[in-house]
């Protein structure tokens, strides 16, 4: 009887540290993912200044703004800062000095402070 307790204790001391004999599959590899494309609207600047009677509004531009996107009758965005809601359009004019644009206001109410976006064609 001691050897046949003993033989189950030994084999159940091997079972239990090798584990059992089924390999283990390890899971699919993941699928490549697509990388993210850039957006197409670019930050161009903030609106510093606003004439509401007469329908202008004065633009800083960033360092980094691309001409095309300054070229004269070209259609800009404006839209708040933190909520990125679209507050209005704004039409580039041939008024550029330095760093500051002349815009018309197309449509809405944009407000100091807004940033200004150019949709890249």
């Amino acid at each position: 009887m001691k050897k046949t307790a003993a033989t189950t204790l030994l084999v159940c001391a091997a079972l239990s540290l090798g584990g059992c004999a089924t390999p283990v599959v390890p899971p699919p590899a993941p699928t490549p993912r697509e990388p993210l494309a850039p957006s197409p609207r670019l930050i161009i600047g903030r609106v510093i200044s606003i004439d509401a009677e007469r329908g202008f509004a004065i633009i800083e531009l960033g360092a980094d703004a691309p001409a095309s996107a300054l070229a004269e009758g070209g259609e800009l965005i404006a839209r708040s800062f933190g909520e990125l809601r679209e507050t209005g359009r704004l039409i580039a004019s041939r008024y550029l000095r330095g760093r500051t644009l002349g815009t018309t206001v197309k449509s809405g109410r944009p407000s100091v402070g807004d940033e200004v976006v150019w949709t890249a064609p």
